[in-house]
């Protein structure tokens, strides 16, 4: 049975029902009781959540519009909230009627687990992204991974080239090669809140905070405690300090600032504001509002550089070694979840403009294809920009995205079958 790669409107109350009776919705509405207990214990969490676990969410919401209306109420709601949910549930199913009950068992097994863990739940979208790509471009397809449920790569694209093309994917998120993660932060800043609060009570200015740690945050709760109280006494003392622990920089902002921002769709101007407030660049921050109607930026970060290439360098050089045979070409897949489609347009465009200084990204991936010695089988390497689920017309959904592909032609293994597979213009209408 071939890849689906469009669904219909009347089609998508029978889609959701079908994949409710296959996976079962206490999937996701086990998962989302978890959240809740932990958004229960840090507010800070909430949003965090809503972001990592956004397909269980949504699916979430259909389960309760199929108790409420009997059925998913099409034409009568809008319904694009949960568009990427359906197109999950269509992949899904369409991928499991063509296996054999041993290995559709096992799928379904790993499609549970995807909903207990982000990275899962984004790795199985970003290969089925990739399989609904190649499937509208004609090709047969085959799942290795998801159909032995072993450590190899994940797709099979089996008519292209002489032999055909093996496909890694690899979904990269925002915290990958971060020395503190978003997560840690969050819970960090939770525990601080007390002893900050205590410490700004009567501010009607901005204060930024910026601490500095040696390295990572220390695991444990007491050591965790001592860096908060820390941060406070520097707040009563006035004046950044240096402790063997951390180093801590405060100083006063206008508060004025802040004033017209929309907290809940921060944009690249906000996220410039917010640096240039507390010369940080690419760091997490968060924002507290005042009773006195002052605000305090807390910024918390390593002085050891985050590694995302020496992460990333890690990761593709396991999938080329040891997921994929070396039997065949290969092609390796990375979506970045933080950049937007524009975002990687224009990265494409910068490093295709003469005279331009190439772009970290560019030269870090010569350097990684330049070495033949356990790789000469990598045609080429993908950056995928997340997509975004769009409806143009009545009847049709579509996702959009962007790809800057690195192509591999000196390799031995390189036919021109691979040239221009993401090439908008090579795509059938």
């Amino acid at each position: 049975m071939p890849f689906r790669t469009s669904i219909h409107d009347y089609e998508i109350d029978q889609l959701f029902h079908r994949f409710r009776r296959v996976i079962g919705d206490s999937s996701w509405r086990q998962r989302l009781k978890k959240i809740e207990e932990e958004i229960r214990g840090n507010k800070f969490l909430r949003h965090y959540h809503l972001r990592e676990n956004d397909i269980a969410y949504q699916f979430n919401h259909c389960s309760n519009l199929e108790r409420q209306h009997g059925a998913l109420p099409i034409g009568r709601m809008d319904l694009s909230p949960v568009y990427p949910a359906l197109a999950f549930a269509s992949h899904c199913l369409s991928t499991l009627d063509r296996m054999d009950a041993t290995n559709r068992t096992r799928a379904i097994g790993r499609i549970r687990g995807a909903f207990r863990n982000p990275e899962d739940m984004r790795a199985l979208q970003l290969e089925f992204t990739a399989g609904l790509h190649f499937a509208k471009l004609g090709h047969r397809l085959a799942w290795p991974e998801l159909e032995t449920g072993g450590d190899t790569y994940d797709l099979l694209v089996e008519d292209l080239g002489p032999a055909g093309l093996e496909v890694e994917c690899k979904a990269i998120s925002e915290a990958k090669g971060r020395r503190i993660s978003t997560r840690e932060a969050l819970e960090f800043w939770h525990l601080m809140q007390r002893d900050l609060m205590a410490a700004t009570r009567g501010l009607h200015g901005g204060l930024s905070i910026v601490m500095t740690l040696l390295d990572k945050l220390p695991t444990s709760h007491a050591e965790r405690k001592e860096l908060s109280k820390l941060a406070a006494r520097t707040i009563l003392c006035g004046q950044s300090q240096a402790y063997p622990r951390a180093t801590i920089h405060i100083h006063d902002f206008d508060v004025q600032l802040l004033k017209g921002i929309d907290w809940d769709n921060i944009s690249q101007d906000t996220r410039e504001l917010i640096e240039s407030i507390t010369g940080t660049r690419n760091r997490q921050a968060m924002i507290t509002g005042l009773k006195g109607g002052g605000a305090v930026i807390c910024v918390i970060q390593s002085s050891q550089d985050d590694s995302l290439f020496d992460a990333i360098q890690k990761t593709l050089k396991r999938a080329a070694t040891k997921q994929m045979t070396g039997t065949r070409p290969g092609m390796i897949l990375l979506e970045f979840g933080g950049m937007s489609p524009e975002g990687m347009v224009n990265i494409a465009e910068h490093d295709n403009t003469p005279g331009n200084t190439p772009t970290s990204l560019r030269r870090w991936v010569s350097e990684f294809l330049s070495n033949t010695t356990d790789r000469d089988h990598i045609v080429g390497i993908g950056f995928l920009s997340r997509g975004a689920m769009t409806k143009p017309s009545a009847n049709v959904v579509t996702s959009t995205g962007s790809a800057y592909v690195f192509p591999r032609r000196g390799s031995a293994y390189w036919d021109d079958a691979f040239s221009g597979l993401f090439d908008p213009e090579a795509m059938p209408a």
